[in-house]
C-alpha cells in the first residue's frame, strides 16, 4: 500500500533510493492538523465525534457492553484495590496483555457472530470499535498498573537500602566496640 517515489539526490544527477510514503499521507501541516483535529466529512471536532459515537450505539439493548463494562470495571477494582501487591497486579497485567493480543480475533469472531448477541454490527474491519469499548480502558489500565509496579519498585529500594544502611550501621558499631 506504499507509494514510491525516487527522490533527487544531494549530490548529483543520480537519483536516491526511493521513500515509502503511504498514498493517503496528509500533504500540508493543515492537512495533518485536520486529521488530529477530527475534522472530517461527518463531525467537526473530538467530542462531536464522542457524541456521535455513543449515540450510535444502542445502550438499552445492548447487554454484551454492559457485560464488557463490568468486566472492565472489574479488572479496574482489583488492580486498585490490590496495588500493594505486585504478584496479583502482575497477574492482571498479563491477563490484560492476553486480552489486548487476542482484540483482532475477538473482533473478527464478532463480526462473523455478532446476531448472535448484538442488533447491530459494530465490528468494522479496522477494529475501530473493539479498539475503543475493548483497547483503550485495558490500555489505560495497564498504564496503571506500570505506574503501581514501578512506585513498589521504588518502595522496595528504599526498603533494601535502608536496611542495608542499618547493618552497616550496626557492623561499625560492633567494630568500634571491639577496637576500644
Amino acid at each position: 500500500n506504499f507509494v514510491e517515489e525516487p527522490v533527487p539526490s544531494e549530490a548529483g544527477g543520480a537519483m536516491a533510493p526511493p521513500n515509502l510514503v503511504p498514498p493517503n499521507m496528509p500533504a500540508s501541516m493543515e492537512e495533518l492538523m485536520a486529521v488530529f483535529n477530527g475534522q472530517n466529512a461527518y463531525t467537526t471536532g473530538f467530542w462531536e465525534d464522542v457524541q456521535a459515537f455513543s449515540a450510535a450505539i444502542d445502550w438499552k439493548n445492548e447487554r454484551w457492553l454492559w457485560a464488557l463494562g463490568a468486566y472492565e470495571a472489574l479488572i479496574w477494582l482489583i488492580v486498585i484495590k490490590n496495588r500493594r501487591r505486585w504478584e496479583r497486579v502482575s497477574f492482571v497485567f498479563f491477563l490484560n496483555c492476553f486480552v489486548l493480543y487476542f482484540a483482532e480475533r475477538l473482533n473478527s469472531l464478532g463480526a462473523q457472530h455478532w446476531k448472535a448477541f448484538s442488533t447491530q454490527d459494530y465490528f468494522d474491519p479496522q477494529g475501530a470499535f473493539v479498539g475503543v469499548v475493548l483497547g483503550i480502558p485495558l490500555l489505560f489500565c495497564q498504564l496503571l498498573i506500570v505506574f503501581f509496579l514501578l512506585r513498589e519498585a521504588a518502595v522496595m529500594v528504599v526498603k533494601v537500602k535502608r536496611l542495608e544502611l542499618r547493618t552497616n550501621f550496626a557492623k561499625n558499631k560492633k567494630e568500634e566496640k571491639k577496637e576500644k
